[in-house]
């Protein structure tokens, strides 16, 4: 079993906003007004978010502009 079937793909910041086709700085913002996941800390300085979560969040906001 490799280690990608066991732990979820997981992002920083800049890849996850990246990801989502956002500014970095847009990304922040929207994780401040609750519109994106807070993350999971991993230090003081280090916050990571799930790719799944990341997924999620592209096929509500898909959902709703239709």
């Amino acid at each position: 079993m490799s280690i990608s079937q066991v732990a979820p793909m997981m992002l920083r910041a800049k890849a996850a906003a990246n990801f989502i086709g956002i500014a970095e700085s847009t990304f922040w913002k929207w994780v401040a007004e609750g519109r994106l996941p807070k993350g999971t800390r991993l230090s003081a300085r280090a916050t990571v978010w799930r790719l799944s979560a990341l997924e999620a969040f592209l096929e509500q906001a898909e959902g709703d502009a239709s």
